[in-house]
Parts: structure tokens; sequence; C-alpha cells
């Protein structure tokens, strides 16, 4: 794995997380602090793949909680400009607003670097080999996903992260003809026959026969209102395969948010899940 911190979007905090890595594999035990929602289930998740890759014993509590330090505590809710000042026995992950790529004159594309990915850049720190925090790699998009960025335009942080996944090899990405049973739920326009049948020929396109065949696909989608160009992009064109699933990651994550009811036991099957591969 390449390292996250070698991204712009995580400069503001790369010495908070070393920092803080250093403090967490010194301790005998910590305490876990979520937040019962799907995005506190994949932060905890990463965190907690850490902890046992690394062998050090946690407790798991769902806030709003108030435990004796060290504590790790994720937070959900609006990003902040600034990183929160933190205690090396007492740390809190909240998103930030970032820079995620820049232009090519330079100019910093901003947007909000989720907790998930916080989380997850900590953990690599806690344990830079662990092969349970291997296989969750590509899940740290999560957190950019759920959010609203996409729905609005161009996440430039989401974009950066699904670059450095692809580079270092954690992730193909493909078109969703090359995907076998990809979740159509976020393409309620798309044919599924057609899309079927596509999926069958695609092999034995060419270049032009595949960007034809996808725009024909698609085009009562793009009539619609729903989604956005940005995730409709993401959704068709840039699909997230893994290698140690059938599906894709955004089926996978379809299928990890049906789970959530609200409650912390489901936000606690949720990350027992993700931790067994079960989701």
């Amino acid at each position: 794995m390449r390292s996250l911190l070698e991204l712009e979007a995580f400069a503001t905090i790369a010495d908070n997380l070393q920092a803080s890595a250093t403090s967490i594999n010194k301790s005998d035990s910590i305490t876990l602090i979520i937040p019962p929602s799907p995005e506190g289930a994949v932060s905890s998740a990463f965190l907690e793949a850490a902890l046992l890759d690394a062998e050090i014993s946690y407790h798991r509590c769902f806030s709003p909680r108030t435990v004796n330090p060290p504590s790790i505590e994720v937070k959900d809710g609006d990003a902040l400009d600034k990183p929160p000042t933190q205690e090396s026995n007492q740390i809190v992950i909240t998103p930030l607003f970032a820079t995620g790529v820049r232009g090519h004159e330079g100019a910093a594309h901003r947007g909000v670097l989720s907790s998930v990915a916080q989380a997850a850049a900590l953990a690599e720190l806690i344990a830079p080999d662990g092969k349970r925090l291997r296989s969750l790699r590509p899940w740290l998009l999560a957190g950019n996903w759920w959010a609203g960025a996409l729905d609005q335009g161009y996440d430039p942080v989401y974009s950066a992260l699904r670059d450095h996944l692809y580079q270092e090899g954690s992730i193909r990405v493909v078109p969703i003809p090359e995907i076998e049973n990809p979740d159509m739920s976020g393409l309620k326009q798309v044919d599924l026959e057609s899309e079927a049948s596509t999926r069958e020929t695609w092999s034995s396109l060419d270049v032009d026969g595949k960007a034809n065949a996808l725009s024909t696909l698609i085009l009562p989608q793009v009539l619609s209102e729903k989604p956005s160009t940005a995730r409709l992009e993401e959704l068709v064109w840039h699909r997230i395969k893994l290698s140690d699933y059938d599906s894709d990651l955004h089926t996978r994550m379809v299928a990890a948010r049906a789970m959530w009811d609200g409650t912390p036991k489901s936000a606690s099957d949720l990350i027992d899940a993700i931790l067994s591969k079960a989701v």
C-alpha cells in the first residue's frame, strides 16, 4: 500500500495522524467511540482491523459516550476548516475541508475529507502491513460516496482517493458492463435487459463499439434529473472492481447501507460484516 499521506488532502493532518499512531502503538488497550451510522461503521472497521493486526486490545462503544483515555472518537457532521486540537491519548476524527487536486495552473480544488478516509489513514499508520487492513482498503471511498458532494458536482477528494487506490493496485476502475450483477438502484431509467445484453456482447466490441453501446444504454438515465452527472459517471464509467469480491464496491456499499436501520445494533452488525467480508 502507498501511504495516503502522500495525498495533499491529508497535508494539514499528517503530523497529527503520525503522532496519534505512535501514541496508539504504545497503548495496551484503547476505546473507540463511534457514531451509529454507516460512515461510523466503516471508520470503526478500519480502526478495528488495524488494532487487530497490531495486536492492541480495544473496546467499541457508540456516541454519545464519555470514556477514560486513551480513546479514538469518530464524528459525523459538517466539515471543519481546520483540524480540532488533539490530545495524544484522546484522538478526534471529524470531516475536514481539504484540497483534493489542483488544476493546470495550480488552483486548489477543495472538497471534504471524510472521517472514513481519515480513519483509514490512521489505521495504515497503526498497522502498515496489516492483512485485515489491506482487504478493507477500497472502503475508504465510502465516506465521500455517501456524502452529498457528488450530487452537487465534481468531488475532487473522492477523485484523488479513487485514483490513489487505482495507482497502488488496490482497485480496478471499469465500465459497468465489466461488472457481474451490478446494483442498478442508482440507474433506475436503464433497461435491465439492455444492460444484460450489453454485458454479454461487451468483450466482442472494439473501442468505438463499446463507447456507442454504453452511450445508448444510459441515454434514458442521462435524460432524467438524477443522479448528477458526476455520480452517473462513477456508476457507469468508473465502477470500482474489487479483487477479493465477486461484486463491485458500489454494489457492496448499497448492501452495507441497507443493513443499517438507524440503531447502534445495526451499526455494530455492519462493522462485523465488513470485517468478516460478509458485505
